[in-house]
């Protein structure tokens, strides 16, 4: 499990265990959608949303770059950033692509992969506003019941981050022991490097993914 940042409390996957739900915030399998989601029901699959629900409604999921903006803001999308990429760079592009990193009124939940190769990541976390999660998965209750965070989003991305680095960097290593095999390489012609992806799955309701990943560098 990624480390938990101080001042950033991480809930169980599992979270409200004490409630049946049909979807949870903490399966991390599956994305939520694009969308304000006013008046429709929630529909979570694995790649968003399914039928498109009309104006302030849900976006249909789609891999077409075009038909993948949401349809109901200027701003979302898909970051990949080298372990280099430092934190002014990205402070000013997730600024650019609507990213509400001052807030403190969210939560988090976070997975370690079990097989990298196969699910592409190392170390992820879904960032989610509280009013997402009332709003999403019906926890008004729950959520007033949760303290807001001391670390605003941007300073909780910012520690991930440094925290996935000394996981998994060597200072002695410029492709880390700790990587070997994350990515299928073989150690000599292609060696796993560290590097980063970032993902707003919903932009008004504050909703984010990030994620530690490997990728090879071949000689």
């Amino acid at each position: 499990m990624p480390e938990q940042a101080k001042g950033v409390s991480i809930l169980a996957s599992d979270w409200p265990s004490h409630r049946e739900l049909r979807e949870r915030p903490g399966d991390l399998s599956r994305l939520l959608p694009q969308g304000r989601g006013l008046g429709v029901p929630l529909i979570v699959t694995p790649y968003g949303a399914g039928p498109g629900t009309g104006f302030y409604g849900l976006d249909a999921a789609s891999q077409d770059p075009f038909h993948a903006a949401p349809t109901q803001d200027p701003c979302g999308g898909l970051l990949y950033f080298n372990d280099s990429a430092d934190a002014e760079q990205l402070r000013g592009a997730f600024a650019v692509i609507g990213v509400q990193d001052a807030r403190k009124d969210y939560a988090v939940f976070a997975a370690e992969a079990k097989d990298p190769v196969a699910e592409r990541y190392l170390d992820q976390v879904r960032i989610i506003s509280k009013p997402a999660l009332a709003h999403f998965f019906g926890l008004e209750a729950e959520v007033k019941a949760l303290a807001d965070q001391d670390l605003p989003i941007g300073a909780f991305i910012e520690s991930f981050i440094a925290a996935q680095k000394a996981k998994w960097n060597h200072p002695e290593d410029a492709f880390s022991r700790r990587l070997s095999g994350t990515l299928g390489g073989d150690g000599d012609w292609a060696k796993e490097s560290l590097a980063f992806g970032f993902y707003i799955e919903n932009t008004p309701w504050a909703v984010y993914r990030l994620w530690s990943r490997p990728w090879l560098v071949t000689k």
